[in-house]
């Protein structure tokens, strides 16, 4: 997909939809990488990029580039990944009990 993209409704569909949810992806994997959550497996069962990126635009002013979208998700996915963690360690810990 062509970087100067714009996406310029809502809800972001097609290419640019799944454009947006294969930098999720790799922007996940690289904070997975960096806080090596306790429970891993968990985790990525709690990952749903669709779910985040049809909910990250909601705040968002647009028209906004594609490549800007890019470093947004890139600065801002770690702290949804931390969530997510925090979450499965609550369940793991619910579970051994």
């Amino acid at each position: 997909m062509d970087s100067h993209a714009v996406i310029e409704a809502l809800p972001v569909t097609g290419d640019q939809r799944a454009a947006l949810i294969e930098i999720a992806n790799r922007v996940f994997e690289k904070v997975i990488d960096r806080i090596e959550p306790e429970n891993e497996s968990l985790t990525r069962k709690l990952w749903d990029p669709g779910h985040y990126i049809d909910n990250f635009f909601q705040d968002k002013k647009l028209p906004m580039k594609l490549d800007y979208a890019d470093y947004l998700i890139d600065a801002l996915l770690v702290h949804h990944v931390i969530d997510l963690a925090v979450q499965a360690d609550g369940q793991a810990e619910q579970s051994a009990n």
